[in-house]
């Protein structure tokens, strides 16, 4: 599943997308639109690169998808950084707009918006935390969320500070996932088939959301790489295996690692941890997470 894409809806009276320049803009937001694709492309992409599900996640807005694949989403937020919500119909509207002249009708602020999502049944990601659009509604927001965007595009500095991030917040007790997506916005530049969520036992869009929502999903680099799973007995294993891989094994108080682990196998964790989950790297970086179990 690529949990973080945009079609040419994105570019709306909500968004700044496609504004680089001060003086072009009106005219850099047509040809944006222009590269972008319409949901039914996206589709047809995703079947091509073998992506099973796709959340399309326009800033601001939610479009009308046909296709079974796509599932409906919405990028929220503008000034104090942005929140996925996943599996919602109808649009809420962020804190403000990009344009000054071009308000929201509806204006909230992040805990109204989440409280909102929730009653449509909405996944909450908190997007990219360090990137640019940086978040700023304050732990409390993490509280609300189900999962963190620990790998946004490629394995950047900022993706490692949201590693960190997540990892602190796990230590404090706040049960939040981990989050994938490629913010997939032009084909070739993007690839809709890296940081995706990989499913066990997923048939059908019921089933996706199902899993999703427990967090019985990992996430892993591309749909060709090496992905671990870890089940609540604390058993793991690694599809797609690939040998010269290290294991990171982590809690709230302790990390090991094993060179080159079998493609099966079994964690132990000691008295009192409060969770474990899984890394999965090689010598370019990382191929893998799990989201913890909770113990």
């Amino acid at each position: 599943m690529q949990a973080h894409c945009h079609s040419r809806n994105s570019v709306n009276r909500l968004s700044g997308e496609g504004v680089f320049h001060r003086v072009l803009w009106p005219v850099e937001r047509q040809v944006m639109k222009a590269l972008m694709m319409s949901p039914g492309q996206l589709a047809k992409l995703a079947k091509k690169k073998h992506v099973n599900f796709i959340a399309v996640t326009d800033h601001n807005t939610v479009p009308d998808l046909s296709e079974d694949s796509l599932i409906p989403g919405e990028e929220w937020g503008q000034t104090k950084g942005h929140a996925n919500f996943i599996n919602i119909e109808k649009p809420i509207d962020p804190e403000s707009g990009y344009f000054r002249n071009s308000p929201p009708d509806n204006p909230k602020d992040f805990f109204t918006a989440v409280y909102e999502a929730r009653k449509q049944g909405a996944f909450v990601s908190i997007n990219h935390p360090f990137k640019r659009d940086s978040w700023l509604w304050g732990e409390e927001s993490y509280r609300l969320a189900n999962s963190i965007e620990i790998w946004n595009g490629a394995w950047s500095e900022e993706n490692f500070l949201a590693l960190q991030q997540w990892q602190s917040l796990l230590v404090r007790g706040i049960k939040i996932f981990c989050m994938a997506g490629n913010d997939f916005h032009v084909n070739h530049i993007f690839d809709i088939s890296s940081q995706v969520l990989a499913f066990r036992n997923v048939q059908d869009r019921e089933s996706l959301i199902a899993n999703l929502m427990k967090g019985n999903y990992s996430i892993t680099k591309n749909t060709d790489s090496p992905v671990v799973f870890l089940d609540g007995d604390l058993n793991y294993t690694i599809e797609k295996y690939s040998v010269d891989t290290e294991l990171r094994i982590i809690s709230a108080t302790s990390s090991s690692t094993i060179s080159n682990p079998d493609k099966e196998g079994n964690v132990t964790s000691n008295n009192g941890e409060k969770f474990i989950r899984l890394e999965l790297w090689d010598k370019d970086g990382p191929l893998s997470f799990t989201n913890p179990i909770f113990l």
